[in-house]
């Protein structure tokens, strides 16, 4: 038998596991952004009313009806009632 390993020794060191920080930073910052831009986007509660409000002076408002027009006086005379029947 050899006195030599044909089989390369392979030594494997685990790195340490980062936590990630900066993935997690500019997320929370990208949801950050969404929220304020959705909290004016959607009104900011106190800036928008909806609410309608009239003047404050008195406003009296009157409408007239057009007056009916006068009825042309008939061309030809009417015809005369029919004849009662008496049972």
């Amino acid at each position: 038998m050899p006195d030599y390993d044909t089989k390369p020794e392979v030594h494997v060191t685990a790195a340490p596991a980062t936590g990630g920080g900066g993935l997690y930073f500019i997320v929370g910052a990208l949801v950050v952004a969404v929220l304020v831009g959705a909290y004016f986007m959607f009104g900011a509660p106190g800036l928008h009313n909806n609410v309608a409000r009239a003047p404050d002076r008195n406003v009296n408002v009157t409408v007239e009806q057009p007056r009916t027009p006068a009825l042309p006086a008939p061309t030809t005379p009417a015809p005369a009632p029919a004849p009662q029947r008496q049972q």
